[in-house]
């Protein structure tokens, strides 16, 4: 299979002494500024271009897959924010993940438009592609949210799933690396990380991750808007996460895949100018009853 060498962004303590419990990225005492107390560190890494490779990875498996799954919403509106399409490729969505991973309900609590590129057609609230290796949610913040979006709820697992699509065209660069969660230490590579961000962003803390040679990194080669990928930002079913998190007091645990560690990158070989990516992800609350 064909692969690219390209810089990873992992975090590090800021000095070999530095403690690695209190991580935490600080968004609101000198705003614009975003302030961290650990350093990202450029780190050259393997991703494997699974685009015409045999291995197919599954949800449970890995951590993420890939579906082949076109969308009837207009992009062009998607991409201007209009609130009508966003909440028409919700259910859309929805109507997608009941299907093809059984979940019984579905709750969307964010998304985020992302551009990279010039001449891209720009809405003034999207973002840069994100490369820093992280995951979105660590499971203190992935119960606390489950929590706050259905008070009492009573279910037998969650998940949240990050949806993630381009809008428009293919990806031309900084694509969407996903590492097997197979290849991770989750009591050695994780590393929760307190935000102390707006009050408008609910979740308190998420996990940075430490590098580890073993990682084992994929992507699709110009990923097309027919296509989206699923990834696990947490999994309440998840054995080894449980015992990584200090959470073993169940009877309900299944030997799959807790969460995925992600992060855009720079492919030397893409473009660097013109259109490169513009990209919708959405984050789902995900119950099975």
């Amino acid at each position: 299979m064909p692969t690219v060498s390209s810089p990873l962004y992992y975090s590090a303590p800021l000095t070999r002494t530095s403690r690695d419990d209190d991580w935490c990225i600080d968004a609101v005492s000198r705003p614009p500024d975003v302030l961290f107390n650990f350093r990202k560190v450029a780190t050259e890494m393997i991703v494997t271009d699974l685009r015409e490779g045999a291995i197919e990875p599954r949800l449970d498996d890995t951590g993420f897959e890939k579906m082949t799954a076109p969308s009837g919403v207009d992009q062009r509106a998607l991409l201007a924010g209009f609130s009508a399409s966003i909440a028409e490729y919700q259910r859309e969505t929805a109507a997608l993940l009941k299907s093809r991973i059984k979940a019984d309900e579905v709750l969307f609590f964010d998304a985020t438009l992302r551009q990279e590129g010039t001449g891209a057609p720009v809405n003034s609230s999207s973002q840069s592609a994100h490369q820093r290796v992280h995951v979105d949610q660590t499971p203190k913040a992935a119960r606390a949210r489950a929590a706050s979006h259905g008070p009492g709820r009573r279910f037998r697992r969650f998940q949240i799933i990050n949806i993630w699509r381009p809008l428009i065209e293919p990806v031309r660069n900084f694509p969407l690396a996903m590492c097997d969660y197979q290849s991770v230490d989750a009591a050695a590579d994780l590393v929760v990380t307190k935000l102390r961000f707006p009050a408008w962003l609910k979740d308190q803390e998420n996990y940075s991750v430490r590098h580890n040679s073993r990682h084992r990194w994929y992507y699709w080669h110009s990923l097309t808007p027919d296509e989206a990928l699923i990834f696990k930002c947490y999994d309440s079913a998840s054995r080894d996460l449980a015992v990584a998190s200090g959470d073993t007091e169940r009877g309900d645990l299944l030997d799959v895949v807790g969460l995925c560690p992600h992060t855009a990158f720079f492919d030397a070989r893409g473009p660097t100018t013109g259109h490169q990516r513009i990209s919708i992800e959405m984050r789902a609350l995900v119950f099975y009853y």
